[in-house]
């Protein structure tokens, strides 16, 4: 789990055609062995008496009316279809949606599951299947997806393998990853220009480029080099893949190792920021939407931003490419060879209580389909369909995608831990009292909390 999960890339055009021709020649012998069977591939919740159409008595039974509770992380994970055509496909089948911020999904799903109110699908960060699953509360979905292979190979095949390896626990899937996105590192490619600086490779890099900036006088009042995270709400997810860039490594039982070179590289990379004036002096109260905001409009010089605001970039701020530009995220000086580009992924999971497993693996089956995620990954988050992903269309609504579809390819997943929230917790008091004490050694820091870390693993 350490290593990550490897992304795949679009090369995968070429396995994607072989599991269509293979689909087709085994759907060709099971249509040729089968002729008196139903032709229902849709895996409707009851299947007829094809054969018995003279015995009167055997007719075909309505289907029960259900209905299924999802929780979306994110308004925008919602597809603009909104499940009308679910509902025209399986009438019998009612779906309710309510958001819940990815932030308190697992407090928010384990409290209404200890009260039998749970939903029967929700999102959270894939860092917390292990935490969930040792708590015994997600649905081995193993069997729905066995028949969901068996009934439809296309749509089952067309998904990467990480869409269901992610939500494992105990090698058994408990969900589906639908979406996963990268982190980029951003930068004003025309303020670069007319500075005459060249895109960052190292940090070191980012630091110069910062200075240069605001040495020179490219940055007006209120304008700095770089842009980060730190307020206590947020979840450590930039920080982390900072880390990974930086080549930092993790436990076998998925714990950062932040007394590291890497470690104690990132805690002063941070305080370098708020000890030269190159980040917001109220970075320390900052969240996510600060720090996007800050670059959007034009107050930031560089940040760590995912793949699904870019869209948000390209609106507001102008076409990519004109004012600015994405780059996987820089090395550690020395390591680059140890670099990674991170993922994330806001998996979907499913309640050990939940009474419509079927159901259940209609609508997921629904929400990963082409023509419905396809819309949610032109204007939000990438997705685990390789049809879409490999596609022309998206490369046109993303025209940033073809500069950084190799380091999408090598994108590793952040590990999770069975003790993942109070890891979070630990990684945010770090990051605080690094920007808060600048000149406090950052070797201190690191032993500091590498202490609190370790003890999550006895």
């Amino acid at each position: 789990m350490n290593k990550g999960c490897r992304i795949l890339k679009r090369t995968l055009k070429l396995v994607t055609l072989m599991f269509l021709i293979l689909t087709m020649v085994i759907g060709c012998s099971n249509n040729s062995g089968n002729a008196g069977k139903t032709g229902d591939t849709g895996n409707a919740e009851s299947k007829g008496n094809a054969g018995n159409t003279g015995n009167k008595e055997n007719v075909v039974e309505t289907p029960e009316e259900v209905t299924v509770r999802v929780w979306f992380g994110r308004e925008d994970f919602i597809p603009g279809d909104k499940f009308d055509s679910f509902h025209k496909q399986y009438p019998h089948i009612k779906v309710e949606t309510d958001v819940i911020p990815l932030e308190q999904s697992v407090a928010d799903f384990m409290r209404n599951y200890n009260a039998d109110n749970a939903p029967d699908i929700f999102q959270t960060y894939h860092e917390n299947v292990f935490t969930l699953g040792n708590q015994g509360v997600l649905y081995d979905m193993t069997s729905e997806y066995d028949e969901w292979k068996a009934n439809d190979p296309v749509s089952y095949n067309n998904l990467m393998p990480q869409a269901f390896s992610i939500t494992s626990y105990q090698g058994k899937p408990h969900g589906l990853a639908i979406h996963m996105g990268p982190r980029w590192n951003v930068y004003r490619s025309d303020w670069f220009a007319e500075a005459g600086i060249n895109p960052p490779k190292t940090w070191d890099d980012v630091l110069d480029a910062a200075r240069k900036l605001k040495d020179e006088g490219h940055l007006k009042a209120g304008q700095y080099g770089f842009g980060v995270v730190v307020g206590a709400d947020n979840a450590p997810n930039w920080f982390q893949s900072q880390f990974q860039s930086m080549g930092g490594e993790y436990t076998e039982s998925g714990l950062p190792i932040m007394d590291s070179d890497a470690g104690k590289y990132l805690i002063n990379f941070y305080q370098t920021l708020m000890r030269e004036g190159l980040a917001h002096p109220e970075t320390l109260a900052w969240q996510s939407g600060e720090m996007r905001g800050a670059f959007i409009s034009g107050n930031t010089a560089m940040a760590t931003i995912g793949d699904n605001i870019f869209p948000i970039i390209n609106k507001d701020l102008g076409p990519y490419g004109e004012k600015w530009k994405a780059m996987e995220q820089p090395a550690r000086p020395g390591a680059e060879e140890a670099g990674r580009p991170n993922a994330s992924s806001w998996v979907m999971m499913v309640s050990k209580k939940t009474e419509h497993p079927d159901a259940v693996s209609k609508v997921l089956q629904y929400l990963s389909s082409t023509d419905i995620v396809r819309e949610v990954a032109h204007r939000y988050q990438p997705t685990t369909n390789i049809t879409v992903m490999t596609e022309d269309a998206y490369f046109e609504a993303k025209p940033w995608q073809a500069e950084l579809e190799d380091a999408f390819g090598r994108a590793e997943f952040v590990p999770g831990h069975l003790k993942h929230p109070e890891l979070q917790r630990i990684l945010l008091d770090l990051m605080q009292e690094a920007v808060a004490n600048p000149d406090r050694p950052a070797a201190e820091i690191a032993q500091k909390y590498q202490a609190q870390i370790n003890v999550l693993d006895q």
